[in-house]
This record gives C-alpha cells, structure tokens and sequence, in this order.
C-alpha cells in the first residue's frame, strides 16, 4: 500500500510538471549579443529583446544597472509565440561594467530577464591626415597626434613607424624608444586632461629632408583590441634661395621667349629683303632682255 502511493505520488508530481511546461514559461534573449559587449561611447546602438512564448499582457522594461531606461518603441509580433522590442540606447562611459537588462513579465508578477555586461571605451582619434607645420630642409620636426582615449593607454597601445614609399620598414618604435643612429625618438604618453581623458603622442625627427618627406609616416593606436592607424603628411619649406631662384627661372624664361620672338622677327625681314631682291634683279633682266630684243629687230630692219 505505501509502493503504491509511492508510486501514485510521482506519477501526480511528474502529471503536474509535465502540464506546467506544456503552459510555457516566456523565454527572454538579447538577439546577438551575450556576455561582455563592447561599446564605443557615444555611438547610438540599437538592442533586440526576443520573447519567446509570451504571456497574454506582458510587458518590457529595460535597465542599465539599476537606472530604468524609457522605450517607447512599439512592441513587434515575429510570429504566434514570438515578439520583440528594440531599444535605441547611446552609452556613456558611467555605463562602463554595468549590466544592460531586457525583463518581460506582467505588472507586480514575476519577470523574466536576460542582460550583457558593456564594456564602454573611448576612441576619439583624427581620422583625417594631420599635415605639421613646415621646416626648412635639414631642420627637425615633431610629429603629434592628441587622442580621447579610455582605458588609458599603456607604451605597447602605440606604434610609430616610418617606411619607404616600397613599403620597407625604416623603424618601428612604441613611446620611449629610439632609433640606433638617433634620427628617431618616440616621446612618453604625455597626459594632458586625465578627467577628459586626452593623450597626446610625439615622434621627433632630427632631420628632414627630401628623402625623409618621401617616407610613410604613421601611429598605430590599440585600444581593447580595436586599431585605429593615423598617418601624417609631410612637407618642406620653400627657403629664400629657393624663393629667389624662382623668379630668376622666371625671367630668364621671359628673355628667352623674347629672343626667340626677335629671331622669328628677324628671320622674316631678311627673307622679305632677299625677296625683294629677287624681284628686283628678275625685273631689270626682263627689262633688259626686252630691250636687246628692239635692238636687234632694228639692227635686222636696217640690213634689210
């Protein structure tokens, strides 16, 4: 008698348990995203919430850490027993290692749940070519870049190199190193706003010329594992010299253009006095010849 009520009282547990799952329990996920999630701070992101087997008056409610955010996007029927809303959310860095919760559930009920941990970084680095002022041929430079940046960087998160227009590596250096020869000298991280997180980088170059103008050069920075690569265009300095020669390349053009002119000009004169000439000589010739012609017409008339 006591088996049999045993077994009658497993079979009534496992009756029970079986039409408890056969209701269905909403089942709450973050499309495409779990665990630790990345976010650049200041980019708008947009956060899927999918409910599965939903209940009949539920509703969504999202939290970052325990600041409830307000969303009032519609919520969207997927399918029969699938739902979703999506959440338009811009971090900021205070969001740095709380949790972003999507809950779903009736009002003073039980609520289901399912969140990611965001990491927030800032990465606000020139995305355009940064052009230094101008040196004199032979004279150094500083090559600069100042960047927002959080985590704060570390020597390895920076990478200078300078290459050949080939590609070839001149040198590759991180804040505090130096070339062999002492050409190249990366400077330490130089903080220049903590609260706002601003870090400036610096390459000093002992000397510029030509040749040092036609190489690439770049800074790689690195942070949580995202690069972003800032490259640098060069220049020289006209000098006085330069300034002065242009104007005498100038004129020496001027001048020749001007005797090339005059020689042109010359040329046509000497052939219009040599035409004249000519005219002039085959002009007396038919004159004379005319006149020997008469000459001798009347010699003949004479003889006659």
């Amino acid at each position: 008698m006591v088996t049999v009520t045993t077994v009658c009282s497993y079979a009534a547990l496992l009756a029970y348990s079986v039409s408890f799952a056969a209701a269905g329990e909403p089942e709450v996920e973050i499309a495409d995203l779990f665990g630790d999630v990345l976010f650049q701070q200041g980019i708008p992101q947009s956060i899927t919430c999918t409910v599965f087997d939903p209940l009949p008056v539920g509703v969504f409610t999202w939290k970052v850490g325990n600041r409830i955010i307000e969303n009032n996007n519609r919520i969207e029927n997927i399918a029969e027993d699938e739902i979703q809303q999506v959440l338009q959310f811009t971090p900021t860095l205070e969001d740095s290692k709380k949790p972003l919760t999507c809950q779903y559930g009736e009002r003073g009920e039980q609520v289901y749940s399912d969140y990611i941990t965001m990491g927030i970084y800032v990465m606000d680095i020139p995305s355009d070519p940064i052009t230094p002022g101008l040196v004199k041929d032979g004279d150094p430079v500083t090559l600069k870049v100042t960047a927002g940046l959080y985590p704060a960087p570390a020597p390895g998160d920076i990478l200078w190199e300078v290459k050949e227009p080939s590609g070839e590596v001149v040198v590759e250096m991180s804040p505090g190193g130096q070339d062999m020869y002492g050409i190249y000298r990366a400077r330490e991280i130089e903080v220049l706003s903590e609260s706002d997180n601003l870090y400036q980088f610096s390459l000093d170059i002992a000397v510029l010329d030509q040749k040092e103008v036609s190489n690439i050069h770049t800074v790689t920075i690195t942070t949580k594992g995202i690069k972003k690569t800032v490259h640098f265009n060069l220049a020289l300095k006209m000098t006085q010299e330069t300034k002065e020669e242009e104007p005498k390349a100038g004129v020496l053009g001027m001048e020749m253009g001007l005797f090339i002119i005059i020689g042109i000009i010359a040329v046509f004169i000497i052939l219009c006095i040599t035409y004249c000439i000519y005219r002039r000589k085959k002009k007396c010739r038919s004159k004379n010849s005319k006149t020997y012609t008469a000459v001798k017409t009347k010699t003949n008339m004479h003889g006659q």
